[in-house]
């Protein structure tokens, strides 16, 4: 083989190592920001699942609190009933 194809190929497996190097790399910086990404969205969502959850506390105990109202009410009718008397 003369030199300068022996030189070409010493080139080109450089250059295709730099590549497969270079890509692997950007594959790793890929995931990383992916994790970051996904973990950041786990984070939101918990957070959305923990006010929600909050949330339909204050729906369970409005409706305990509607019922009281009632009962109240209708005892406040009849201590009136009874003043009246």
């Amino acid at each position: 083989m003369s030199d300068v194809v022996l030189a070409a190929l010493i080139g080109a497996v450089a250059s295709i190592i730099v590549n497969l190097i270079s890509a692997g790399n950007q594959r790793r910086k890929r995931a990383v920001e992916e994790a970051v990404k996904d973990e950041r969205l786990e984070n939101r969502l918990n957070n959305i699942e923990h006010k929600l959850d909050i949330h339909n506390g204050y729906a369970e105990k409005l409706g305990s609190i509607s019922t009281d109202v009632a009962v109240i009410m209708n005892d406040i009718k009849t201590l009136y009933k009874l003043k009246g008397d």
